[in-house]
Formats: C-alpha cells, sequence, structure tokens
C-alpha cells in the first residue's frame, strides 16, 4: 500500500530511476519533473556528484516555467547521503551543503586492503575495459565496480546477479576493515562508508535539516535486502516501497502525481 500523503519521496538511482550506469529516460524525466512540483523529490545513491551528472542530470530537463519550482524542491545526495547538493537558482549551479568525509588514516587503510585484495584474483575482478578503475575514491565513499567503472551493462548482469559474490566480498572484507560499512549496490558494485554511515544515516541527516521526521518521507529503491544499499533505510523504520526497476518505478510514481 503506497501512502499518498508523504512529503518526501526519496529514490535510489542505479536500478531504481535508471539502469545500472544508463540514463535517465526521457518518460522518467517527465514524471519526476512533475513529482517535484507538488513533493520534494531526493534522489540518493552510492555514486559520486560526477555519475549524477552523467546519469541523472544530463537527461533531467523541467520546461523553462516550471524550472525554478523543481530544482528547488530537487534534493542530491550522493556518496549515500554523505554529500548533499542543493540548487542554486541564482548561480544555476548545484552546490554542496553538507559532507561526512573518511578520515584520512581510515582511507588509506581501505585502499590498501582493497589493492591486495583484488590483486589475489577472487571472483575474477577485472576491468572488462583496459585502463577502467575497480576502485574509486569519492572522498566520502569509496566504491568498488568489479568490472569497472564503465562495463557494458550486459557483462555486469550476468557477473552477479544472486549478489552471491558481493555478499562473499562483503563479508570477507569486513573481516578486514571492522571501521566500515560495506553495502552492495547496482549491478558490480560494493559502497564502502565509515562505520556508521548509510543511506538511513544520509537521509535522516537531510531530515534533521529540513526539521522534518521519518513520518514524512517514503523511500523506492531495487535493493531492499539484507546487505543491499537500500536496505538501511527499511531498517530504520523509513516507509520503504520496493522495486524491480525503472519500469515499475514510473507506475510508483504515476500514483503520487495528482
Amino acid at each position: 500500500m503506497i501512502n499518498l500523503s508523504k512529503k518526501i519521496i526519496a529514490f535510489d538511482l542505479d536500478g531504481t530511476l535508471a539502469e545500472s550506469k544508463q540514463h535517465l529516460e526521457k518518460d522518467m524525466s517527465d514524471l519526476l519533473c512533475s513529482l517535484s512540483k507538488e513533493k520534494i523529490v531526493v534522489v540518493i545513491s552510492g555514486g559520486s556528484l560526477n555519475q549524477f551528472e552523467k546519469q541523472f542530470l544530463a537527461n533531467f530537463s523541467p520546461t523553462e516555467e516550471d524550472k525554478k519550482i523543481v530544482y528547488k524542491n530537487l534534493i542530491l545526495l550522493p556518496t549515500s547521503g554523505s554529500r548533499r547538493y542543493q540548487y542554486d537558482i541564482d548561480k544555476k549551479e548545484w552546490i554542496m551543503t553538507d559532507e561526512e568525509a573518511i578520515p584520512t588514516a581510515l582511507k588509506g587503510k581501505i585502499l590498501t586492503v582493497l589493492k591486495e585484495y583484488i590483486a589475489t584474483g577472487k571472483y575474477n575482478m577485472i576491468p572488462a575495459i583496459e585502463g577502467d578503475e575497480i576502485v574509486e575514491d569519492r572522498v566520502t565513499q569509496i566504491t568498488i565496480s568489479a568490472l569497472g567503472q564503465h562495463a557494458p551493462l550486459d557483462l555486469k548482469k550476468v557477473w552477479d546477479p544472486d549478489q552471491k559474490k558481493r555478499q562473499q566480498i562483503k563479508k570477507e572484507l569486513e573481516e578486514k576493515l571492522p571501521e566500515v560499512n560495506i553495502n552492495i549496490g547496482g549491478a558490480t558494485s560494493l559502497d564502502i562508508l565509515q562505520k556508521g554511515f548509510n543511506k538511513a544515516v544520509g537521509l535522516k541527516r537531510l531530515l534533521d535539516k529540513l526539521y522534518m521526521t521519518i513520518e514524512d518521507m517514503v523511500f523506492v529503491g531495487d535493493a531492499i535486502f539484507p546487505g543491499g544499499n537500500d536496505y538501511s533505510p527499511y531498517e530504520a523504520g523509513i516507509d520503504c516501497v520496493k522495486v524491480s526497476g525503472p519500469e515499475e518505478t514510473k507506475e510508483v510514481i504515476k500514483k503520487w502525481i495528482i
């Protein structure tokens, strides 16, 4: 049962609003623009702002007439909400308004452990495209993309369709890095944040800034399962809607548009 009275609609990006690392479709953009005229819309993802710009903002196109209200009501939470961006209408740019960085010493340890782990050759974590990176330092989050950041979608979908590889990788890495939380996201990704931080924390930080509570929010995501990077909002008591992909998300959004 979808609660239509919520003031804030929060969405995961990869696998929810768009396919993994693929551009936002025009009809999804149109639906989100319509929704943003009536609700506060939040997009939260393990991706960096750069990924948001390429995957989401490049194809997000409100009309000139609607831009002011749509951008006023749209909030971006990259790297699982450890950064927050809001649009400055006058400057015509996205401004970072909040950040929770990983301490330097911990980041160094994470990167060292990941380099050694990947070098063992377990689970065939090899870039599909020569020169592509498996590990990305997103400042407030470290992300592993097992086949590289820009691997073709068809290869990504078959590498770990049931999340069993990543569940095991998560378990093994958390034993080596007890100071972090590791969550599964996208098709081949694992997001690494300092202990105690996850999407739920990022969303709660936003709610505090807006002087609202979890009762005001609903979260829509595809990875709402134990170990998934959309699971923490569910555990935190935020009303959640699980979807199988962008097509189902479109049908859900239509229910909120009056």
